[in-house]
C-alpha cells in the first residue's frame, strides 16, 4: 500500500505541476507518502517566478489526504507502460499503447478529489485542527438518514474524527467524507447500479447521470445551506417525489395500525401527546426523548411529503383533511416501488419543455408540454424477445408514406430463412430487394439464397395500402433502430397486453400527434387537415425535418402515483422490475440478462433451415406464418 501511496503521489505531482519550493525552503515528507512538503517561510506564500501565491491554511493536511486517496488501476497500468518505465532495446518502434481501461465509478470519485486538492492547493474542505465543519457536521447527519430515500446509510458513514485529532486523522476523514458524499451524490442519480445494459439487460440502456464532482464538493463546502443542495441530486420530478413518498407510506403501513391520531390540528412548533402520536404515525425519531412531543422541523417535512402525495395544500399544518387521509395507509409493493425509484433516477434531470414518453409496461404514449400531457394514446410494443429498448434520445424528423427498410435483425433472422424456402414472407408483404452497393432492385427469385452473402443486399417494403408502418412515422435514430409508427392493423389497440411488435412502438391516432408536434415545430397552419393533405395529396416518403429535435424517452415504470397518491401498477413485461429489485438487493448471480440485442449478425453464412412441405392453410390464422406476419406488421 505504501508503494501505491508513494507512486500516486508522483505521478499526482508530475500531472498537476506541485509549486516549485524556494532555494530557502526545506522540506518534509508526510507520513505515508513521497511527496514533499513545502515548510513555509514567514511570508506565507510559495514564489512562482515573479508571482507569490499564498498556501491555503492547513494545506499540509489537504496533501496528507491527497496522498492517501487510492491509486486507480489506470494510473497503475499508465505508469508501467509509461515510456521512462523501461529501457529501450530495439530500435524498432514500439506497439500502440492499449486503450486505458474504463475506471469505475470509485475510480472517478478518486480522481476527481485529487485533481480537486491539487486545483485547491491542497486545502482541506471539510476539517481544521478544531475538527469538522459546520457544513461536514449537517451532510454527515444528512446522510445517517439515508434509509428514508432507499439507501443504506453505513455505505456513506464518514471517520470518526476525536478532540485533538492527528493531521493524519484530519486527513483521513477529509478524505473520507469527501467520497462518501460523491457516492451520495452518484447514487442519487442511479450510481447504485452504474451499467444496466452490462449487468442487466441490454434493452436496458440507461447510466446514471453524474454531475460534475468537483462541482458538487466545492458547492456543498461552501454553500450557507448544503442540506438542500444534497437533497436536490435526487430526481426533482414531481413523479419521483410522489412515488418516494407512496414508497415511504407503504413502508409505514407495516407498522402503523391501531395509531389513531386526535381531533386537533396541529401546526409546526406544538407539543403535546397528539405531535407524539403524530410522529409515531409519520415514523420521524426525534433528536432527544425530551423532544418526543415536539413538532420539529423533521416532522414538519415528513407532514409536507405526505399532503404533497395526496394532493393537499403541503404547508405541513394537519387539518381535518390531513388528519383524514391520514388514517389511511397505502398498500402498495415496496420493492416495486423501490425499483421504479430507481428507474427514475436514470432519467435526464431536464426532461425537456415538450417530450414524448412511451411507458412500455403501461402500453401508453403522451407528448408532453411543460410538465403536462397534451396527447396521451395507446401503442402497441416489442415481444419478449424482440423487446422495445429502454432508452433516450430525440426525435429529429417526422414522414408521410414511409418506405420501410428493413432492419438487418428481421433481415437475416426472418427473411433470410423465408427466402431460401421460396419467399413466402416477401410475397406476404410486399417486400423488395435492392443492392446495397448501388441502390438497385433485383429480382429476388432469381438469386441463389443458400448461398448468398446477405450483408450485400437491403429489404424494404414501398409505401402503399399494404405497407404496415402506415401514414406516418416519428423517427429517432439510435443505435437501437427502432422508431414509432401509424399500423392499419388498428384491432392490435383494443388488446389489453399489446406486446406483440420487432421492438418499434405502434401508435394509434399518430396523425393527431404528428399535428401536434409539428405545430409546435413549425408554428400555425400544420394541423390535422394539414397532415390529412400531406397524406392525400403528398409525395410518397415525405419527410418533414424538425427545427429543433424533441426529447424521446422510452421508459418502463411498472408503479405510478396519480396526483390524488393512488398507487397504479402495471404488469413487468420484459423482467426489468424483478432484475433491478435484484441489483439492489446484492443478488447479482441470479440475474438473467438474455441475449444482447445489440450483438454483431452474421450476415455471411445462410441459416440452414429445413423446407417445409406443402398444407393447406387453417380457417383460424394461429399458425407459426400467421403470427410472424402479425408480428411483422407491427415492425
Amino acid at each position: 500500500m505504501l508503494l501505491r501511496f508513494s507512486l500516486y503521489a508522483l505521478l499526482t505531482a508530475l500531472a498537476f505541476c506541485m509549486p516549485v519550493v524556494a532555494a530557502d525552503e526545506t522540506q518534509h515528507l508526510l507520513p505515508g507518502s513521497s511527496a514533499p512538503v513545502a515548510a513555509v517561510t514567514s511570508s506565507s506564500s510559495v514564489v512562482t517566478g515573479s508571482i507569490e501565491t499564498p498556501v491555503p491554511a492547513h494545506a499540509d493536511i489537504g496533501q496528507a489526504a491527497r496522498a492517501l486517496l487510492p491509486v486507480p488501476q489506470a494510473a497503475v497500468d499508465a505508469a508501467s507502460t509509461s515510456p521512462s518505465s523501461s529501457i529501450a532495446t530495439t530500435s524498432a518502434p514500439a506497439p500502440a499503447p492499449a486503450p486505458a481501461p474504463e475506471l469505475s465509478l470509485d475510480d472517478k470519485d478518486q480522481q476527481a478529489l485529487a485533481e480537486l486538492y491539487a486545483q485547491r492547493k491542497d486545502e482541506p474542505l471539510w476539517v481544521s485542527p478544531a475538527g469538522y465543519s459546520a457544513n461536514a457536521l449537517a451532510l454527515i447527519a444528512e446522510m445517517a438518514k439515508a434509509a428514508d430515500w432507499g439507501f443504506n446509510p453505513a455505505d456513506y458513514e464518514a471517520p470518526n474524527l476525536s478532540a485533538n485529532a492527528s493531521r493524519e486523522d484530519l486527513a483521513k476523514a477529509d478524505m473520507g467524507l469527501s467520497l462518501a458524499i460523491l457516492k451520495y451524490a452518484r447514487d442519487a442519480r442511479g450510481g447504485r447500479i452504474a451499467e444496466p445494459a452490462k449487468d442487466l439487460s441490454s434493452y436496458l440502456d440507461r447510466k446514471p447521470h453524474v454531475r460534475d464532482r468537483k462541482i458538487v464538493l466545492e458547492t456543498l463546502a461552501k454553500s450557507t445551506e448544503p442540506v438542500p443542495y444534497m437533497l436536490g441530486l435526487h430526481p426533482q420530478h414531481a413523479e419521483f417525489i410522489r412515488l418516494r413518498q407512496a414508497w415511504l407510506e407503504t413502508k409505514r403501513a407495516r407498522t402503523n395500525r391501531g395509531t389513531k391520531l386526535g381531533s386537533t390540528e396541529l401546526k409546526p412548533g406544538d407539543r403535546g401527546p397528539d405531535v407524539a402520536l403524530l410522529r409515531r404515525r409519520m415514523q420521524v425519531d426525534a433528536a432527544n426523548t425530551a423532544d418526543e412531543d415536539l413538532f420539529d422541523a423533521d416532522l414538519v417535512s415528513a407532514v409536507k411529503g405526505f399532503q404533497t402525495l395526496k394532493g393537499l395544500d403541503a404547508n405541513g399544518v394537519v387539518t381535518s383533511e390531513t388528519r383524514q387521509a391520514l388514517q389511511k395507509s397505502a398498500k402498495g409493493d415496496a420493492k416495486q416501488l423501490l425499483a421504479n425509484m430507481q428507474m427514475w433516477r436514470w432519467l435526464p434531470e431536464d426532461l425537456g419543455a415538450l417530450y414524448v414518453t412511451v411507458n412500455v409496461p403501461e402500453f401508453m404514449i403522451r407528448l408532453v408540454k411543460d410538465g403536462t400531457p397534451i396527447f396521451t394514446e395507446r401503442v402497441t410494443v416489442g415481444l419478449v424477445d424482440k423487446q422495445t429498448p429502454i432508452f433516450s434520445d430525440q426525435m429529429e424528423r417526422v414522414t408521410f408514406k414511409s418506405i420501410w427498410n428493413v432492419p438487418d435483425s428481421i433481415k437475416v433472422k426472418e427473411i433470410w430463412p423465408s427466402l431460401i424456402r421460396g419467399g413466402g414472407l416477401m410475397r406476404e408483404h410486399n417486400l423488395r430487394i435492392r443492392r446495397d452497393d448501388n441502390g438497385q432492385d433485383v429480382d429476388w427469385r432469381k438469386i441463389n439464397w443458400a448461398k448468398a452473402d446477405m450483408k450485400d443486399y437491403d429489404v424494404y417494403r414501398p409505401s402503399g395500402a399494404t405497407n404496415q408502418l402506415g401514414l406516418v412515422k416519428f423517427s429517432f435514430p439510435s443505435k437501437h433502430t427502432v422508431f414509432m409508427h401509424d399500423t392499419n392493423e388498428k384491432h392490435m389497440f383494443a388488446y389489453s397486453r399489446r406486446a406483440n411488435s420487432h421492438g418499434c412502438m405502434r401508435v394509434r391516432n399518430p396523425l393527431t400527434m404528428a399535428s401536434l408536434i409539428l405545430t409546435e415545430d413549425k408554428g400555425p397552419g400544420w394541423d390535422r387537415a394539414k397532415m390529412d393533405d400531406l397524406v392525400k395529396n403528398g409525395p410518397d416518403h415525405n419527410v418533414v425535418e424538425l427545427s429543433r429535435k424533441i426529447p424521446v424517452h422510452i421508459t418502463y415504470l411498472t408503479a405510478r402515483i396519480d396526483e390524488k397518491g393512488n398507487i397504479k401498477t402495471f404488469a413487468d413485461v420484459y423482467g426489468h422490475q424483478k432484475r433491478i429489485t435484484q441489483a439492489l438487493a446484492g443478488d447479482w448471480t441470479r440475474i438473467a440478462k438474455g441475449r444482447d440485442h445489440l450483438a454483431p449478425l452474421d450476415q455471411s453464412t445462410p441459416p440452414r433451415v429445413a423446407i417445409a412441405a406443402k398444407r393447406s392453410q387453417p380457417k383460424k390464422d394461429d399458425s407459426v406464418l400467421g403470427l410472424l406476419s402479425a408480428a411483422l406488421g407491427g415492425l
